[in-house]
C-alpha cells in the first residue's frame, strides 16, 4: 500500500463565518487559526495551503478577560530614534477593531510565506454585514442551500394576497370615472341641439308668414 501524499489539486477550500459577539479573543483566534491552516482536514500538510477562508463579523463586540483592555499594549516602531509607539487594547479596539483579531490570529500562524498566504484568507469586519454572500452560498452544505428555497414560498403567497385588493381598488374608480364623465357629456350635447332646432323652426315659420302676407 502506497503512502498518500496531499497535492494542491486535492484541496477544496471552503468558506466559514464566525460571529465574534461576546466571544473571548484568544478562544476565537485559536478556532480561526485552525481553519486557516487546514488542521481540521484529514489531508492536512504543512507544506501546502490546505486551509479554508474565514470571515469574522462583529469584531467590535469581542471580549477579553481580566484587565487586558487597559494592561495589554500593542507596540510598533518607526525605525527612527524615539519612534516607539504604544497603544492599549481598548484604544485599538475603538479605532481599528479588525486589527485586534488579525494580530491575535497572526501570532498563531507560521512565520513563513505560507503563513502570510493563510492570513490573506482571513476577512474581518466590525459590523454584521460582509460582501462575501456569493462565496458562502456556493460552498455551503446541502442543508444550508435548501433553506432559501423554503423561505421563498411564503413570500410569494404574501405578494399574491397583497395583489388582490390592489386590483379591486384600481378597477372600481376607473368604472366610476367613466360613467361620471359620460353622463354629463350626453346631456350637454343633446340640449343645445334641441334649442337650435326650435330656434331654426321659429325663424323659418316667421319668414314663411312674412312671405304669405306680402
Amino acid at each position: 500500500m502506497k503512502t498518500y501524499t496531499t497535492k494542491p489539486s486535492h484541496v477544496e477550500s471552503r468558506w466559514h463565518v464566525f460571529d465574534a459577539t461576546d466571544k473571548i479573543l484568544g478562544r476565537l483566534a485559536t478556532e480561526v487559526s485552525v481553519m486557516l491552516q487546514g488542521k481540521h482536514k484529514p489531508i492536512y500538510a504543512r507544506h501546502i495551503l490546505t486551509g479554508d477562508y474565514v470571515i469574522v463579523v462583529n469584531a467590535a463586540r469581542i471580549k477579553v478577560t481580566g484587565k487586558k483592555l487597559e494592561q495589554k499594549l500593542y507596540r510598533r516602531h518607526s525605525d527612527y530614534p524615539g519612534g516607539l509607539r504604544e497603544k492599549t487594547l481598548a484604544k485599538l479596539q475603538e479605532s481599528h477593531p479588525d486589527r485586534v483579531i488579525r494580530l491575535a490570529v497572526r501570532g498563531m500562524l507560521p512565520k513563513t510565506i505560507l503563513g502570510r498566504q493563510m492570513l490573506r484568507r482571513l476577512k474581518i469586519y466590525a459590523g454584521e454585514s460582509h460582501p462575501h454572500g456569493a462565496q458562502i452560498k456556493d460552498w455551503a452544505s446541502a442543508e444550508i442551500q435548501a433553506l432559501p428555497a423554503e423561505l421563498e414560498r411564503p413570500v410569494q403567497a404574501e405578494v399574491q394576497e397583497n395583489e388582490r385588493p390592489v386590483e379591486v381598488l384600481t378597477e372600481a374608480p376607473a368604472q366610476d370615472d367613466a360613467e361620471a364623465s359620460e353622463q354629463p357629456v350626453e346631456v350637454l350635447t343633446e340640449e343645445p341641439a334641441q334649442d337650435e332646432e326650435q330656434s331654426q323652426e321659429e325663424s323659418t315659420g316667421e319668414s314663411t308668414e312674412d312671405k304669405v302676407e306680402r
